[in-house]
């Protein structure tokens, strides 16, 4: 075969691999195609790689580690990240990036040019951190270890880094915020929101809630008080089948519960809509939260269903690129920006995946006193080698908690984003009765402005932007109603993470207690206030 023929039958070949993302911008590009198309100005033309001499297996890694970040990332901010990467590559890379690479690299930079590096790190933390091949393990602790102009000196990955380790506290709470309102205002789906929710408030790999069952979502009541569990598989335990061990949360969030359960029901009319039946109980209790419908199409019967259950059952749960798909989608969506990386005055995107909700549900538990065992238990871990990064630095961690909670970075009135009504009647649904929003006595607080279903209760409301509150309801009873289920919650032994969904909550309802009490004074002044 000549050399001619060989080029055509490998460029043939190349053309039969197809792996179609979007950018941050909503541009299509495909991950083997030699330009991709960010948006209307930046595009990455991977035949500048051509003079280097990258095996074609390093750079099919490269390129599928650069993909994650034009999904995620602005597109001037990826096309920076290929402009400095391709300069490191430059010092001998071939099929992996070595320290050498890196030393070198650094050698030529000046120190107001140190943040390429700072760039060009936290991508490659970020591509081993996926278990790409393509990078050395020494990289990593000397990236992590490594001091730049402009930047505090590395210590844990899961600890400092602004790209892979734990969110601070105002990312947590700016990102649960985004996440619901995109949910409320439909930019994203329930499956989606749902999975992000169990990822944020869990600390649990994707793997872990790709593998629950309708049957792992438990509510038990005691009296009056209903309390929720959520019982995950494990998916890392040695000599363990699947579904065969399982984790068990007591006492989750109720926000965390309703959304999984409304999941797990859309999951259930799926196959029943799909099989033209009506499940039992007992079926549905074998039913995936997270489906695979891709796999489920090829299912003719619910017989059929059942046999590949039983045969491959891990095959009908959601696969892991469909899990990768919803967090890349999520990450492109979002549009919050953090302080904690800045590149020439300008702020970078927050950036997202699973990983660091696991890093920061613990890193969370370690700032409030956990013990390395407590955290080992609560992630799954048969001991505790994996969780010193959590621990090592408590009083530092501590400090900037505190800092972060500190009043004026927290304003308390960016808790409530509704719109405060004087009466049903100012209300958008107004002849709606089923708009109408009760507390736990049954009296109404307010009105709902969402013409469509909403997974999550009376408290969660309050930090809705759909929710419309009256003014002459009685929402003192709600805060009541809070405060004592979070400090029930607390005498119990829940960690702090769980809780910070009640302290979100009585925050926005204090809001709405105080604009009542202003609404009312205002009224009162103008003679028409309606007691």
């Amino acid at each position: 075969m000549t050399t001619s023929s060989k080029k055509i039958k490998n460029s043939s070949a190349s053309k039969l691999k197809s792996d179609v993302r979007k950018s941050k911008h909503n541009y299509e590009y495909d991950v083997y195609q030699d330009v991709w198309k960010l948006n209307a100005d930046y595009s990455i033309k991977f035949s500048l790689l051509a003079p280097l001499k990258l095996t074609s297996q390093f750079e099919a890694n490269f390129r599928l580690a650069l993909a994650d970040y034009a999904s995620e990332f602005s597109p001037g901010y990826v096309t920076s990240i290929y402009i400095n990467i391709r300069q490191l590559f430059a010092f001998g890379v071939t099929d992996k990036i070595m320290e050498e690479h890196v030393i070198n690299f650094k050698a030529t930079l000046e120190k107001n040019k140190e943040w390429k590096l700072g760039q060009v790190r936290s991508f490659i933390l970020d591509w081993y951190e996926k278990e790409i091949k393509g990078v050395d393990k020494k990289v990593v602790d000397l990236l992590s270890s490594i001091k730049l102009a402009g930047t505090e000196k590395g210590k844990a990955v899961a600890l400092g880094c602004p790209y892979s380790g734990a969110y601070s506290f105002d990312e947590q709470v700016a990102f649960i915020s985004w996440y619901v309102d995109a949910y409320s205002l439909s930019q994203i789906t329930l499956t989606e929101y749902a999975f992000v929710i169990a990822l944020q408030q869990t600390g649990a790999r994707p793997i872990q809630l790709r593998y629950l069952y309708y049957c792992d979502l438990v509510a038990h009541t005691e009296g009056s008080i209903t309390s929720f569990s959520l019982r995950i598989p494990h998916a890392k335990k040695l000599r363990a089948d699947f579904r065969e061990s399982f984790q068990f949360k007591d006492d989750i969030n109720e926000d965390l519960f309703l959304v999984l359960v409304k999941q797990a029901e859309q999951s259930v009319n799926y196959i029943e809509d799909c099989y033209n039946t009506k499940l039992s109980e007992s079926q549905k209790n074998t039913i995936p939260v997270f489906l695979n419908k891709k796999e489920i199409a090829k299912i003719s019967t619910l017989r059929e269903f059942y046999e590949v259950q039983a045969n491959t059952p891990d095959l009908l749960c959601l696969s892991k690129s469909g899990a990768d798909n919803m967090i890349r989608n999520i990450a492109r969506l979002c549009p919050l920006k953090t302080t904690r990386i800045k590149t020439e005055g300008i702020y970078g995107d927050l950036h997202v995946n699973a990983r660091r909700f696991r890093y920061t549900h613990a890193t969370n538990m370690a700032v409030l006193g956990a013990s390395a065992h407590t955290i080992a238990e609560e992630l799954g871990h048969e001991d505790t080698q994996h969780v010193t990064v959590y621990t090592e630095f408590n009083e530092e961690m501590a400090d900037r908690l505190d800092e972060a909670l500190a009043s004026d970075l927290t304003p308390l009135a960016q808790a409530f984003s509704g719109t405060l009504i004087d009466g049903e009647k100012d209300a958008i649904r107004a002849n709606d009765p089923r708009s109408r929003i009760n507390n736990n006595d049954g009296n109404p607080v307010g009105s709902c402005g969402k013409f469509g279903f909403c997974a999550n209760g009376t408290t969660h409301c309050y930090t809705c932007n759909k929710f419309q509150p009256w003014i002459n309801a009685p929402h003192t009873e709600v805060l009541k109603s809070v405060i004592s289920e979070r400090d029930r919650k607390r005498k119990m032994g829940a960690s702090e993470f769980v809780l910070q969904g009640h302290n979100r909550s009585i925050d926005a309802i204090k809001v709405v207690i105080q604009k009542c009490n202003a609404r009312r004074q205002e009224l009162e002044k103008e003679g028409t206030l309606n007691v």
